[in-house]
């Protein structure tokens, strides 16, 4: 039974319809279509098995396709799968034992088509190495309804999802350039969040004195906020930006550090025209702050999507080691540095992190296709005054895991 899913149009608008997958023969259309007749020649083999094989210059590959359709019920209506027959493994080793210098690539053919935006089809590249250690049974490769939203944005999207596959997205005009290898070679925002990761202090033990002595050495305007793990991360990523000269891409607007025209978020990624928020985080914590409510939406929809950039560490409180070093020290440094400092040593002493060690980082993107299933109603209080503060959004963790919204994840591997 072809069930109600999520449907992506030509022009990126989302429905709720069925699925229509195309036919054997519509496959092969499609990909002659967007690669070229003279291009492409279809390889037959019984009883109905076909491979579809793509010159370009020097270079041969040799396409195995299936289309996208929705898992069905109980699952997510986002969640779409191509199914990989045994012999596409058994093909694709004979190939490289045989042939290596054919390239062999697993690819599902999105399509939708409605009468006002018409034909719609996004190719999707599995890359073929996760899936040939599946033995002895078919299997089935999955997309996620945002990640055919990210290439039809981008043209080319390509991630590694949460079970380690890495898929790419690629619009159908994007096709041909994505097999030869033309595509952009430019630094993507991803790349640029790669770099940081890379000189970030990922798997070191980071202490809360050592940390704040930094800060306000080089003269960080949040360097005695109590959270100062989240603070030292905007700190470190501000000081990357403006060191590495990519500051006409990606500006931190938090703090004071934020122009007259700035929304209240953390980070303004001024080339691509969207905002969004650096989070830190306890990994063992199952839901972190979000934002006010309103300026989210509005933020969304004026801008079409929004950013949590969330860094989750391990994390030591200072109530369980002893005699309160951490909240101690920092209290002590305060007023050593502002004798007017008026609060005793052991003010916050109740939810004072001792030392943090960081070992994973996430973005997920909140756009008009996927944001109503990631944010739940975040119960804040009420102001000091007590009056009702706005209501915000809470993050469920839950989204960290899941496809959907996920767009870049890096985790630490620590040695043991």
């Amino acid at each position: 039974m072809n069930q109600n899913s999520e449907q992506i149009t030509r022009d990126t608008s989302l429905l709720i319809a069925p699925d229509q997958p195309l036919s054997g023969e519509q496959l092969k259309e499609s990909l002659i279509t967007f690669l070229g007749k003279d291009k492409c020649k279809i390889i037959t083999m019984p009883p109905r098995k076909w491979v579809l094989e793509y010159r370009n210059g020097d270079k041969i590959f040799h396409l195995l396709v299936r289309a996208c359709t929705y898992l069905g019920n109980p699952h997510p209506i986002y969640k779409k799968r191509v199914q990989l027959p045994l012999w596409f493994n058994e093909y694709a080793e004979e190939i490289i034992a045989s042939q290596p210098d054919i390239d062999v690539r697993y690819i599902g053919v999105y399509h939708y088509e409605d009468s006002y935006h018409g034909d719609n089809i996004i190719f999707v590249d599995f890359k073929k190495d996760t899936y040939l250690n599946k033995k002895g049974h078919n299997s089935s490769a999955h997309v996620y309804t945002n990640d055919l939203f990210q290439g039809m944005t981008y043209g080319i999207f390509s991630k590694v999802d949460n079970s380690g596959n890495t898929i790419t997205t690629i619009r159908c005009d994007q096709l041909e350039d994505y097999l030869k290898g033309h595509t952009k070679k430019y630094k993507t925002l991803f790349d640029l969040f790669s770099e940081f990761n890379h000189g970030f202090s990922f798997g070191q033990w980071l202490k809360s004195l050592d940390v704040i002595k930094e800060m306000h050495a080089n003269k960080w305007p949040q360097w005695r906020q109590t959270e100062w793990a989240g603070w030292f991360l905007e700190y470190k990523f501000n000081k990357f930006t403006i060191e590495n000269q990519v500051t006409e891409r990606i500006r931190y607007v938090g703090s004071s550090l934020k122009r007259n025209v700035d929304l209240d978020f953390d980070l303004r990624f001024d080339e691509e025209n969207f905002y969004g928020d650096l989070k830190a985080s306890d990994i063992k914590k199952k839901e972190t702050p979000g934002n006010d409510q309103e300026n989210l939406m509005e933020c969304i929809y004026q801008f079409g999507r929004f950013w949590y950039v969330i860094y989750e560490h391990e994390t030591v409180k200072d109530s369980e080691e002893t005699h309160y070093e951490a909240t101690k020290g920092r209290n002590q440094y305060i007023r050593s540095v502002d004798p007017s400092y008026s609060k005793d040593e052991m003010s916050y002493h109740s939810r004072m992190k001792n030392k943090v060690r960081f070992v994973k980082m996430s973005i997920i993107e909140l756009n008009r296709i996927n944001f109503k299933e990631a944010l739940t109603d975040f119960n804040q209080g009420h102001q000091p005054d007590g009056k009702d503060r706005k209501p915000k959004f809470n993050i469920n963790k839950k989204v960290l895991e899941n496809d959907n919204f996920v767009v870049f994840r890096y985790t630490y591997k620590i040695d043991q």
